[in-house]
This record gives structure tokens, C-alpha cells and sequence, in this order.
């Protein structure tokens, strides 16, 4: 573990922030810049689609994607909310530690970070605009899955680190107010608008992603336990229509 983190990991926390090293790590990695390379991004994406007997583009990159947000977001964000922590995280400055079958292991991270320097949504700023924001946009380049649903990976695995964090730490709590507040706004202060409004929405106490991650066409997965349709639709999942 990044000796950083010790204080905010203890215990049986510390397995979640395994996936974040330092630059001494040994393992081989891929320079984060070259994800965002069309090129070397296929070729990723078509050694993982090996996983599945009947690999469709689009659904190859949402799993991809949301392996690899699993991997980043809840140590960064539980840093972040629980201990005002700022990670490196920009993707032109990591690297990223892959399987042999090409998903994310771990971050590679170019340093311990500090404490965070704003409070407010803006604290999540670095790590949306500085690596979620290029790679979705590379990975959507890549396999023509559409932003929206890459994004709504991504919220899917915020929402629930939030939500723990709100259960330990209170509702309270400032970072897991901030966190709240960026989940529940359309636009940033600015302006812009925000890809991570309201990834996830609860009907009759069931917890319901917006968007549907389109997972159903690989023919040998089920639907995922929020997914917003309430079963596998009729027509072929390998025809890239909804």
C-alpha cells in the first residue's frame, strides 16, 4: 500500500487501496497516455475480449471499463471524501498495471498526493476532468460505445463508494456531502455540464442505473443487478441495436 494511505486504509480496509502503487512497483505497466491512443487502445480491448466466447465490441468495452473504474474509484474517492486527500490520478502522468488478459490491476501513481487544496465539488475536479473525462472519450473513440454509457459506469461504481462512505461516516459528513452534491447536479459551477448527474435512481427500493451498460450482449452474462431493464431484450444482443 501507498505509505500515504495507511492512516485512512486500516485493517481489513487496506485490500481496497492495493490497486493504487507507487513508481518503485516492479510489475510492467502501459504509460496512461497510451490509452489514449485509438491504436494501442484496440489492441487492448480486443486481447480482453478473449474473456467471452462471442465478444461484442461495444459490450467488451463497458466490462473493460467498468473493471477498470472498480480498480481506481474507491480508493481515490474514499480518499478523497473520507480524508480530504488528493490523488494523482491525471492519466497523462500514471500507469496502469495490467492482467494477462489486459484489465486493470493497478494504478501506478506518480506520487502520494497532498491534502486536497478546494472543498465543494470542485474537490472531485482533477480526477473527472484529468482522467475520466480523456479516457471515456478515448475508450468511446475506440469501440463506438457511446460516452454516456462509459460515464454511467463510472457513476454506477461512484455512487456506490458513496453511499458506504455515507454509512460510516454520516450524511454528515462534509466530503460525503460534496460527493452527494456532485452526484445530484446537473452542471458544474461553471456551467459545464456534469456526465456523472444521477448515475443511479431508486423505484420501489430497488437501486436502478439511469443508463443501461448494454453488458447483454455478451451472450454468457446475465443482466447486472441495477440494471434498468427488467430482462434481456428479444432482439439479437450481437446486432448492436437497442
Amino acid at each position: 500500500m501507498i505509505p500515504a494511505l495507511a492512516a485512512f486504509f486500516p485493517g481489513k480496509l487496506a485490500a481496497i487501496a492495493e490497486s493504487l502503487v507507487l513508481e518503485d512497483d516492479p510489475r510492467p505497466h502501459v504509460p496512461g497516455a497510451a490509452f489514449l491512443d485509438g491504436d494501442r487502445l484496440r489492441q487492448v480491448l480486443d486481447a480482453f475480449a478473449a474473456n467471452y466466447a462471442e465478444p461484442d465490441e461495444q459490450a467488451v468495452a463497458t466490462q473493460w471499463s467498468k473493471w477498470h473504474f472498480s480498480q481506481l474509484l474507491p480508493p481515490v474517492l474514499i480518499a478523497n471524501i473520507a480524508a480530504d486527500w488528493l490523488l494523482p490520478t491525471a492519466i497523462d502522468r500514471i500507469g496502469i498495471v495490467l492482467s494477462p488478459d489486459r484489465r486493470t490491476l493497478a494504478i501506478r501513481l506518480p506520487g502520494e498526493g497532498a491534502r486536497l487544496p478546494v472543498s465543494g465539488v470542485q474537490r472531485f475536479s482533477p480526477l473527472v476532468e484529468d482522467h475520466l473525462a480523456p479516457l471515456i472519450a478515448a475508450v468511446s473513440r475506440a469501440s463506438g460505445l457511446p460516452a454516456k454509457t462509459l460515464w454511467s459506469n463510472a457513476g454506477n461504481v461512484a455512487e456506490t463508494v458513496v453511499s458506504e462512505c455515507a454509512a460510516f461516516l454520516g450524511e454528515a459528513h462534509p466530503g460525503v456531502t460534496d460527493a452527494r452534491a456532485l452526484l445530484a447536479a446537473r452542471l458544474w459551477p461553471d456551467g459545464r455540464r456534469n456526465e456523472l448527474f444521477e448515475p443511479i435512481r431508486y423505484r420501489e427500493g430497488r437501486r436502478r442505473r439511469r443508463i443501461c451498460c448494454l453488458r447483454y450482449r455478451i451472450a454468457s452474462l446475465p443482466l447486472c443487478k441495477s440494471c434498468p431493464l427488467d430482462s434481456i431484450p428479444s432482439r439479437s444482443r450481437r446486432s448492436g441495436k437497442e
